[in-house]
C-alpha cells in the first residue's frame, strides 16, 4: 500500500457512541478524559471530553480523530495498536450494550445489516458487504469525502470486536486490503472467522 494520507475538512460526522466508547476505554486505563486529554486538544475539541456526549449526537470526524490521537499520546502506546483497540472496544461495549439488538448469531447477517444502516452512524460514505465464503466476507466503504488512517485502523478493530461479540469460532482475521487514505477508490476490509 502507498503511504497514508488524511483529508479532514469538518463536514463528516459520526454518532456520539463512537467517542463515548473511546473515552470509556481511556477511563478503563485509569485516565480521566477531561484532565488528561485537554493538553493534547484544541479547546473546542477538549469541550467534548468535559461532558457526556449523547449516543444520538453527531460528532465531527475531525474531533473523533483528534481525541483518538490524544488518547494514544496519553497512554503512550503504539498509536496504531491504540486506534485498533479503540475500535475493538467500541464494538464490544456498544454491541453488548446500546446496540445489542443489532447483533446477529450469524456474522454475514450482521455485516449485511450494518452496511444497510451505515448512514445511521455516519453522515458520509457508503457501505456494501459481500459474502465470500461460509466464514469470510468483505466490507467495502466508498464515497468517503473525508478520511483518516486513524479511522481506518479503528475500523479494523471494530470489525474484530464485532466478530468477538458474536462469538465467531475463529481464528478471527481482519485486514484492510485497499484504503482511500492510500489513494484507492475504497477502503476494503477482508474478514474471516
Amino acid at each position: 500500500m502507498a503511504s497514508k494520507r488524511e483529508h479532514l475538512v469538518g463536514g463528516a460526522q459520526v454518532k456520539g457512541t463512537m467517542i463515548q466508547a473511546h473515552l470509556n476505554w481511556l477511563r478503563q486505563q485509569r485516565h480521566d478524559p477531561t484532565t488528561s486529554l485537554a493538553p493534547h486538544l484544541a479547546p473546542e475539541v477538549a469541550k467534548l471530553t468535559a461532558h457526556v456526549v449523547l449516543a444520538t449526537s453527531w460528532v465531527p470526524l475531525t474531533s473523533l480523530v483528534a481525541v483518538d490521537r490524544a488518547i494514544a499520546a496519553v497512554v503512550k502506546g503504539n498509536p496504531d495498536d491504540v486506534f485498533r483497540e479503540l475500535g475493538r472496544f467500541s464494538a464490544t461495549s456498544n454491541l453488548s450494550g446500546i446496540y445489542a439488538g443489532f447483533v446477529s448469531d450469524e456474522p454475514h447477517r450482521f455485516f449485511e445489516k450494518q452496511a444497510r444502516l451505515h448512514d445511521r452512524f455516519q453522515n458520509f460514505g457508503a457501505s456494501v458487504y459481500k459474502e465470500i465464503g461460509s466464514r469470510e466476507g468483505q466490507m467495502r466503504l466508498t464515497k468517503y469525502t473525508e478520511y483518516s488512517p486513524v479511522f481506518c485502523l479503528s475500523a479494523v478493530g471494530y470489525y474484530q470486536g464485532a466478530l468477538e461479540t458474536m462469538k465467531a469460532p475463529g481464528p478471527i482475521r481482519v485486514r484492510e486490503t485497499l484504503c482511500t487514505c492510500a489513494g484507492d477508490e475504497a477502503c476494503v476490509f477482508d474478514l474471516s472467522w
